[in-house]
């Protein structure tokens, strides 16, 4: 269990830091969900249920990130990560 635990966390990069926050962030609110229950009709429920559905894109790109971590030095894949993303942004947000 220790050598898959050093797996996950040695050599981090951009998507795996990212990935790591965004689940945290998932766990915090189904904490806070359980105890502070919100009204009924509330829209949380609803938003706490879409970012678990489509937790399986963070997810994926986690998987992708760290069988690339074997393959390419963890640096450049940070900024390679940075660039992709940093265009992505960009590209969404001028047109």
């Amino acid at each position: 269990m220790k050598a898959v635990y050093n797996y996950l966390v040695r050599k981090p990069t951009f998507i795996s830091v990212i990935t790591a926050l965004f689940f945290v962030y998932i766990a915090f609110l189904t904490v806070y969900r359980v105890f502070n229950p919100p009204k009924i009709g509330s829209a949380y429920n609803m938003v706490l249920e879409m970012l678990m559905i489509f937790s399986f894109i963070p997810l994926g790109l986690f998987i992708i990130d760290r069988l690339l971590v074997t393959k390419i030095h963890h640096i450049r894949l940070t900024i390679i990560e940075l660039i992709i993303c940093l265009g992505i942004f960009l590209l969404t947000y001028f047109s």
